[in-house]
């Protein structure tokens, strides 16, 4: 194996933010922008720590992965010898990204590990806590839950969603972490009482401790575009036939 082999790899799961393919940037709510990255520097130093693993013989069943709970959100922190490597988190991508930052990360240690010693995958990321489950209501509301709801748009306006439909920004859509897709969601802006019937076609949000997030189409209903984030109620009501 070619140090450059390795370099080449770790040098494209770092270059780019969450959320985007290839070589478009992630535009979604501005919070989730941090102008003061430069993922060029970043990138090249993961290169360089790499580098000098393989010259240090590194043992690829050193190479693990860890969670490490941030108040952006979940961060996940790929380590050789206890030393970090690069840490993964949403403002983070690597190619064909999951929109999971844990799997994403996972398929980042698990590749370091190949390609450093062919070592035998990791199934899960060490110390990581079982979620509490949502509060699931009996009778005519089938499922409800409260927190913050971001958007999404622009950046994404044209890809796939992880169900495989082509996300329109204006269409009445969101990303939920687990419901079905095609789930019917009832979003209710707790700040101004407005309120929208989403469907669920794509995952997340995967940072902050949001519910849901929303196609700029769906924020702009709610009167949540311009603060970026506001806090919902959602209620499942109804989901559409064979999804």
């Amino acid at each position: 194996m070619k140090v450059g082999e390795v370099a080449d790899s770790s040098t494209q799961a770092a270059k780019l933010k969450y959320g985007a393919s290839n070589s478009q940037v992630d535009t979604r709510t501005p919070s989730r922008q941090n102008s003061s990255a430069d993922p060029v520097r970043r990138a090249t130093e993961i290169a360089a720590k790499l580098n000098q693993l393989h010259r240090d013989g590194i043992n690829a069943d050193q190479i693990t992965v860890r969670w490490n709970e941030q108040k952006s959100g979940d961060r996940f922190v790929i380590e050789a010898n206890k030393k970090t490597i690069v840490a993964v988190d949403p403002e983070t991508i690597l190619p064909n990204s999951t929109r999971d930052p844990e799997q994403d990360a996972l398929q980042v240690a698990n590749r370091l590990r190949r390609l450093l010693g062919n070592a035998e995958p990791l199934r899960q990321v060490s110390n990581r806590p079982q979620r509490a489950p949502q509060e699931v209501a009996l009778g005519p509301i089938r499922f409800r839950s409260q927190g913050m709801a971001s958007w999404y748009g622009p950046g994404f306006h044209g890809n796939m969603s992880a169900s495989g439909e082509v996300f329109n920004q204006n269409a009445m859509t969101a990303a939920h972490r687990t419901l079905p897709f095609g789930t019917l969601v009832q979003v209710t802006n707790l700040d101004n009482g407005r309120t929208v019937t989403v469907r669920i076609n794509d995952r997340g949000p995967f940072s902050g401790g949001r519910v849901i997030d929303l196609s700029a189409g769906a924020a702009r209903v709610l009167g949540l575009v311009q603060s970026g984030v506001a806090p919902v109620r959602l209620e499942v009501r109804d989901r559409i036939a064979g999804n």
